[in-house]
């Protein structure tokens, strides 16, 4: 199952196509369009022509959650595997790999990397730094701590499962989704089971679009707190120690006096993910009433 968002998607579904083909699979594959610029759309539609495909269009961009909830309802089989659509398969047997590790009341997560070189646009050097220091993660550091490191881009589970406790769709714009997700999972005494298995993601983004949309998911975070949900992520760990130090009106207003220079170190062609870290830090203290 595939979201798709102005991106085409047609070499990753024939990729997936072809390795279910070889291991002889009863298969769907389901390609739902959340309302992409045409663009897309156009050189996506070229999928409606394979037999086993599901192209469909949403009239309307439906967000992160309700189009996931959206292809599980859809789906026909017993299992079912979630991809993003910025995702790209670069393991002969990737599809193998989910169908030896599938168990009942599991949720197994494969993991994403990024590719290895930077990209040459300085434009989009930020997000793959972050993504490939921070976010690309080994099975094995991933299972000490399985909900925080949940990435809902590729992963795998029993439909029935899905169905039941399903993304929350009150969770709007970009952020914390997939932690909330994982960690109701995890109070129904499911399992989250980290392999490798991971797909490279496509999509960078240019810095300052990276760096906003990371900073306002942290309004998600908050928001999320003050609705009962804590997600005890790093971040909210950091707080957690800042305050029983009662240092945190200190680095608040460190990072307050400096916050212009470090947004202008982050786009800048050597950005320190250090002062990333510290204007997200920043920005939760700032939600929860600091100014």
């Amino acid at each position: 199952m595939i979201p798709v968002y102005n991106f085409n998607v047609v070499d990753l579904v024939k990729k997936l196509y072809k390795q279910c083909q070889k291991l002889n699979l009863e298969f769907e594959l389901l390609v739902f369009d959340d309302g992409s610029q045409e663009k897309y759309k156009e050189k996506n539609r070229a999928l409606n022509g394979l037999f086993g495909v599901n192209y469909m269009e949403m009239s309307e961009n439906l967000g992160r959650s309700k189009i996931r909830n959206w292809l599980i309802k859809s789906a026909l089989y017993d299992y079912v595997l979630m991809l993003d659509c910025d995702s790209k398969v670069n393991n002969k047997d990737f599809i193998e790999n989910y169908l030896v590790a599938l168990e009942p009341n599991c949720i197994v997560n494969g993991g994403r990397i990024y590719e290895k070189k930077a990209p040459k646009a300085k434009s989009k050097y930020l997000h793959w730094l972050y993504g490939t220091k921070v976010e690309s993660k080994s099975s094995k550091l991933r299972t000490k701590n399985p909900m925080i490191y949940f990435h809902s881009n590729n992963f795998a589970a029993e439909r029935k499962t899905l169905t039941k406790f399903p993304f929350n769709e009150k969770v709007e714009g970009y952020g914390y989704e997939d932690l909330l997700f994982a960690q109701n999972l995890l109070d129904h005494k499911f399992k989250i089971k980290h392999i490798n298995n991971s797909v490279i993601h496509l999509g960078l983004e240019k810095n300052a679009s990276f760096l906003e949309k990371n900073l306002s998911a942290i309004s998600n975070l908050v928001k999320l707190k003050k609705d009962g949900h804590y997600l005890n992520t790093n971040l909210e760990q950091k707080v957690f120690v800042l305050k029983d130090w009662s240092l945190d009106k200190i680095v608040w207003k460190f990072i307050d006096k400096r916050k212009d220079a470090f947004k202008e170190n982050l786009l800048s062609e050597k950005p320190s993910l250090i002062k990333f870290q510290l204007l997200k830090l920043h920005r939760y203290l700032k939600e929860v009433g600091y100014n």
